[in-house]
């Protein structure tokens, strides 16, 4: 007698739950790494191809590393005794650190009392010194000042290996180093932490991963509660919601060991990742759970979560395809944030999807819930999905046809038109909230000594075909310094000029040569300032400003140009050669990322929106159903921002993100839409009977999946940290937008002049309904707790 063979979980679902077990320290593991390995770094944004970052990376191998840190105190002048006790602390003798195995992090400490003292010794007069220096070190009152600590550049490995040999606690580089200045002062000086005003790119750094984190661990936790609320809202039974919940943590921390075995590090933009893995993992796993719920009512609990993962497995794809899609589009962006969110996070969505496929349908056979269908009236009861209202809505929109598709489309144009408003952002003060700690140390820094964001001219000089001997370059560099410094946005301009008493306005051939000796022989102490390369003098030129104010900056590198060309063209109308001058800094960089930023943004949309319709175009067979397509997942976008265009909001890097989520989403819900109005077409329902079908069945997942992820992602807009509040709140609104688009203005096209092509001919319809539809169809469409994703598998295989 013939045995039917056991379903495949009946078979392996131990085996399954035992190999993710087995696997579990693995994924935990690097979970955590993955974790500690968050670094913060603006100026590594933008890749090493670009020019502007080729040239940044050329001038930092030639002058010092611009890993300095700013600090001071109200108090801070130039005859306090703290301000050199501080000094002293933070830089001791080698030999005090050697025998106290203490870490050494700074190469140099400078005060603007040492470089006052400095200038004095050369012969420049106290006050006229004090001018130089204004802006700089020394504040506007002439009393103010600061210290200037410099980072060895050999200091983080060595800190790495003594970390990991166990000598100091597990703390990464640069929070050891802010942190230290902190202790010194606090304990050594009796300058309080509240007190002490810090500045530079590692203080900008530790901002960052702080506020990156804080928000990861306290908004994440909540983001986590709002998904598992939901989902026991959305199936009633602690059980399921206890599997939903389980997976969707999995998925997510799958997702984050992913980035770490990869070799890759966390940074504060993708630490919204393992919340977007995991509400898209929540919102599959309530699906899948409807699935298994339908298949116990119908045909038993035995092979139940075989039978569900059958009918699921193409829905749940088709839906993590789109998502993935969307997500694997920022790919394609030059910012290096926005490109790792890209890809890690589809790595992390489609791999939620071989979770969800195997993980739950193990522990669903390992655990049976038979008493599944006898809670199916519970659901019902609080579910707004099955309300009559719903039914209302669709025929208001289908009867309103022309009125609800031309207001939708007037919004939409209204939005297109706003979209070219947008401006792009990637300044460093942007990234975090009014109140944060950081913008009140810069303000105080700015208001009490000067500007902080530094543009670098760099004046090459070619030694062998430039007439000018080093006195006269040196003036040059002088009189490059005053224009720059006369721009209306320079708050100070700095070069070797400053830190050197005054040059001689007609120096005698002796004069000259002494100059030019001096120069020579004090080469190694000025070169902060100038650089002998083979056969090149390299002479710097810093410009410092704002980093608080709106500064355009593309204009003010063109401001920067219009100083300094017409000298360095003076000198070659006279026969000088071998001039030239290279624009390097922050500023370039922002620029030029403010420019990647929005560049890739509509570059990725348009590609998915190109794929997507000729995929659609595929799986429809009509032309028209890609058309249609491209109208409702273009409205969110379209319509969000363009509202952040007329309002002037600026879009970051939080910001930026938001599309290609939002479209996969969008674009699932129509696609099951317009699946169901063809089902119901093949029926025999004539085109209002076909839509009000779609309407009644796909509502419910479109508004199911903008509760999960739309308020699952709402979390984060409490965040201190701007992009990702920003991504929190607009991932609401798009999804909202979306939610009417495809709720409001998908089925009022479908049903006016605009979906004429999109229905098939009623000889073809009579031709395909003559073919028996599957049972498993039969059997599912009249169940009305399902959400539209729960039969489009089958949809989909007719």
């Amino acid at each position: 007698m013939k045995t039917t063979q056991p379903a495949f979980f009946a078979r392996n679902s131990f085996r399954i739950l035992l190999i993710i077990a087995f696997l579990s320290p693995f994924f935990l593991i690097g979970t955590r790494r993955a974790m500690w390995s968050n670094k913060n770094d603006v100026k590594s944004w933008l890749p090493s191809a670009y020019e502007e970052t080729a040239t940044f990376h050329w001038y930092r191998a030639h002058f010092e590393s611009d890993m300095f840190i700013l600090a001071s105190w109200e108090g801070c002048t130039l005859d306090s005794p703290a301000l050199e006790l501080l000094a002293k602390k933070l830089l001791p003798p080698e030999e005090y650190s050697r025998d106290r195995e203490e870490p050494r992090f700074f190469k140099t400490v400078s005060t603007g009392t040492k470089l006052l003292n400095a200038l004095v010794e050369q012969g420049v007069e106290r006050q006229q010194a004090i001018e130089r220096l204004k802006g700089f070190v020394i504040g506007r009152d002439g009393r103010q000042t600061c210290l200037i600590l410099t980072v060895r550049p050999e200091a983080e490995a060595e800190w790495d290996r003594e970390v990991a040999e166990g000598k100091h606690a597990r703390q990464k580089f640069l929070h050891a180093v802010v942190e230290k200045v902190y202790h010194v002062a606090e304990a050594e000086c009796a300058i309080s932490r509240d007190a002490m005003h810090m500045g530079g790119p590692p203080v900008d750094n530790v901002a960052i991963d702080q506020e990156g984190e804080r928000s990861l661990l306290r908004l994440a936790g909540m983001s986590a509660l709002v998904g598992l609320v939901l989902s026991w809202w959305c199936l009633r039974s602690w059980a399921l919601t206890a599997m939903v919940f389980t997976t969707a943590l999995f998925s997510a921390g799958l997702a984050l060991a992913i980035v770490w075995f990869s070799g890759s590090q966390m940074n504060a933009i993708l630490l919204t990742m393992p919340s977007l893995v995991y509400v898209a993992a929540t919102s599959g796993a309530i699906h899948l759970a409807n699935y298994y719920r339908d298949a116990v009512r119908e045909h038993g609990i035995e092979g139940a979560p075989d039978r569900a993962v059958a009918a699921a497995w193409l829905p749940l794809a088709l839906a993590t395809g789109t998502t993935a899609v969307g997500l694997a589009s920022l790919g394609i962006s030059e910012l290096v944030p926005i490109k790792m969110f890209g890809i890690y996070s589809a790595f992390g969505v489609v791999a939620s999807l071989f979770v969800l496929c195997f993980y739950m349908p193990s522990l669903l056979q390992f655990w049976p819930l038979a008493g599944l269908a006898d809670a199916e009236s519970q659901t019902r009861r609080f579910d707004p999905g099955l309300s009559p209202r719903w039914r209302g809505v669709g025929e208001w929109i289908i009867r309103h046809n022309g009125w609800a598709t031309a207001a939708c489309l007037i919004l939409l144009a209204v939005g297109a038109y706003g979209s070219t408003k947008v401006e792009t952002s990637v300044k460093l003060m942007r990234l975090f909230s009014p109140e944060a700690r950081l913008l009140e140390d810069y303000a105080w820094l700015e208001e009490k000594l000067g500007p902080l964001v530094p543009m670098e001219v760099v004046l090459r000089v070619d030694a062998e075909k430039c007439s000018l001997d080093m006195l006269d370059q040196l003036d040059l560099v002088r009189e490059i310094r005053q224009e720059l410094a006369a721009i209306e946005e320079v708050g100070s301009a700095l070069a070797l000029p400053t830190f050197i008493r005054d040059m001689p306005e007609r120096p005698s051939l002796i004069e000259r040569r002494v100059w030019i000796v001096q120069l020579q022989r004090h080469q190694q102490e000025v070169t902060d300032f100038f650089q002998a390369d083979g056969g090149e003098n390299l002479w710097r030129v810093s410009a410092r400003v704002n980093a608080l104010t709106d500064v355009d900056y593309g204009r003010f590198v063109d401001d920067l140009k219009a100083a300094v060309e017409p000298i360095l063209d003076r000198h070659r109308e006279q026969g000088v050669e071998g001039l030239t001058a290279t624009y390097t800094g922050l500023v370039p960089l922002i620029y030029k990322a403010q420019h990647s930023l929005l560049d890739g943004l509509i570059l990725g949309f348009v590609g998915d929106l190109i794929l997507i319709g000729i995929a659609m175009i595929l799986l429809m067979r009509n032309w028209s159903a890609g058309l249609l397509l491209i109208v409702p997942s273009v409205f969110p976008i379209a319509i969000i921002f363009g509202a952040m265009g007329l309002w002037g909001v600026v879009v970051d890097v939080g910001t930026v993100m938001t599309p290609a989520v939002a479209l996969g989403v969008t674009v699932d819900d129509a696609i099951h839409f317009m699946l169901w109005c063809r089902h119901g077409q093949q029926r025999g329902m004539d085109r209002r009977g076909a839509i009000m079908f779609a309407y009644e069945d796909c509502a419910r997942a479109i508004y199911q999946s903008w509760a999960v992820i739309g308020l699952g992602l709402f979390a984060f807009a409490m965040s201190s940290f701007v992009p990702t509040q920003r991504f929190g709140y607009l991932m609401l609104a798009m999804l909202t937008a979306s939610a009417v688009g495809n709720l409001v203005l998908l089925p009022a096209m479908l049903a006016g002049p605009l979906g004429h092509f999109f229905w098939r001919r009623p000889e073809k319809t009579a031709t395909e309904r003559a073919v028996p539809a599957p049972h498993s169809v039969v059997g599912t469409v009249h169940s009305p707790a399902k959400a539209c994703q729960y039969s489009s598998g089958h949809i989909l295989a007719e």
